[in-house]
């Protein structure tokens, strides 16, 4: 079952992958008028495939938590709560709420699931046209079932911080990659409580409304 689900998980990142490749190379010459599409009020919706490998902090996440490996699924809609500011500059930007869902399927050290939703706070940088890098942070809440030995499975906490880029192939398309470093946990709930914090990189695209 689980040699199964990995082989569409993975069938479905390559085509993802072509999808955007041959948007770029057809679209390419789209203008990207991002100044139109970020702001107070503007919205958009992304949807985020990618790999988890987990890692140890050294004085937290030590456990088999360390071990997992998992495929994600992020979807997310966004919206802007500034409008842009500090134009001219490098830093020029604006700040967008992400109301995002989290969906996981581990595949060692054995298989799992976890699903979820959380919000993140993000800061696009706006001094481009094209290419719109971004930091971010937030915070989710959800359910593991993951049968480790360190980390009971239940209710946890997934604070997480990240960056990535939009790169805009029509005006209101845009591939995205991001690398972010999310954290599973139950703050003591139950035990054990050893942690699970990956290292999660995404690719996606987001479409953003006029």
């Amino acid at each position: 079952m689980m040699l199964k689900l990995f082989r569409i998980i993975k069938t479905s990142i390559v085509f993802i992958l072509f999808l955007e490749l041959s948007l770029y190379a057809v679209l390419v010459k789209a203008e990207g008028i991002t100044e139109e599409k970020f702001g107070y009020g503007k919205r958009h919706a992304t949807l985020q495939l990618g790999y988890g490998a987990g890692f140890s902090f050294g004085f937290v996440g030590e456990g088999d938590g360390s071990s997992v490996e998992y495929f994600s699924s992020f979807p997310s809609f966004g919206v802007g709560i500034s409008d842009a500011f500090a134009e001219g500059s490098w830093y020029q930007g604006n700040f967008d709420l992400e109301l995002q869902g989290e969906f996981t399927s581990s595949f060692k050290p054995v298989g799992g699931y976890s699903v979820g939703a959380g919000f993140l706070f993000r800061y696009n940088f706006l001094a481009s046209k094209k290419f719109i890098p971004y930091i971010e942070l937030g915070l989710g809440f959800g359910y593991l079932k993951y049968g480790l030995q360190d980390q009971s499975d239940g209710f946890v906490f997934s604070p997480q911080g990240g960056l990535g880029a939009y790169y805009f192939i029509t005006d209101n398309v845009a591939i995205n990659g991001a690398w972010k470093i999310h954290h599973m946990s139950n703050s003591g709930i139950e035990q054990p409580n050893n942690s699970i914090n990956a290292n999660v990189f995404l690719v996606g695209v987001s479409y953003f409304f006029d």
